[in-house]
């Protein structure tokens, strides 16, 4: 009985210790596990580490460059600013000075308008005479013309300084309208009384069986003024309204109520209406 029990005492110290000897095994083999992962969890933990180090010191990097380059921008666009302020204000100088120019421009057209007109005071244009018609005389041929055509006294002294064609090419064709004929006269009192004997006879003055016309010589700028008046005129006379080219180049009409004057402006407004309205 004794020994029996003897042993099974001896048989649960050999399991005891057994056991033992197995949680002990399992606790080394449990710790060299966590090692492990300590170790593993460590290495991740470096090599993240230095990811984060590589990526901030990229993100300082690309940082840096940008506020250099934020730098260079900023520093780039005020001197941009500063140019563009002196150009504004060269840009206001230079309006000005357009400006100024461009008013004396005009001023000085007008000065040189005025005095080649003056300088043509003394002249006058007569229309119509066939081309060749003045052989190698023209000074004597237009005094002829003038004396014969106007039933002048021949005691008047005309006193022409000079006469010739007008100066644009001469026409080839034979059905095209002869050149005018410039003749300027030593005394304007001369010429304007000419010119108001001419003017008597309504559509031209008879010579040699044919009409010429006299008129005053206008600058080139009057007469393309004149011209488009003249053209006006026609229209009026189509539609029995009388009217006349008072100088420079201004529109006379005579109407049942009166007189009116219009400015060139005014008369191109007057051609977008309806001319029978105007004879009312």
């Amino acid at each position: 009985m004794s020994g029996t029990r003897k042993d099974a005492e001896k048989h649960k110290k050999t399991k005891t210790a057994k056991q033992t000897q197995n949680d002990t095994d399992f606790d080394s083999d449990s710790m060299a596990a966590v090692v492990e992962e300590l170790r593993a969890l460590r290495k991740e933990h470096a090599e993240a580490s230095k990811e984060t180090k590589d990526a901030l010191a990229r993100v300082e990097s690309t940082l840096k460059e940008l506020t250099e380059r934020t730098t260079k921008l900023e520093r780039r666009m005020s001197d941009a600013e500063q140019r563009l302020g002196g150009k504004e204000d060269d840009m206001q100088r230079h309006q000005r000075a357009l400006g100024y120019l461009l008013h004396r421009e005009a001023n000085l057209t007008a000065k040189c308008e005025d005095l080649e007109a003056r300088t043509r005071r003394n002249n006058l244009r007569i229309y119509g005479i066939p081309e060749g018609e003045e052989k190698n005389d023209m000074l004597g041929f237009i005094s002829n013309v003038i004396r014969t055509s106007l039933a002048l006294p021949e005691e008047l002294h005309l006193i022409i300084e000079r006469a010739h064609r007008s100066l644009i090419q001469k026409p080839i064709e034979p059905d095209s309208p002869p050149r005018s004929i410039i003749v300027r006269f030593l005394d304007f009192t001369i010429k304007e009384m000419i010119i108001k004997e001419a003017w008597k006879h309504t559509g031209g003055v008879p010579h040699d069986g044919y009409k010429i016309f006299f008129d005053q010589d206008y600058t080139t700028e009057v007469q393309k003024k004149r011209k488009d008046v003249r053209s006006v005129i026609k229209q009026l006379k189509e539609k029995n309204i009388k009217a006349q080219c008072p100088f420079p180049a201004k529109l006379k009409i005579h109407l049942l109520s009166g007189v009116k004057t219009f400015l060139p402006l005014q008369m191109r407004q007057l051609c977008s209406q309806n001319w029978a309205s105007i004879s009312t």
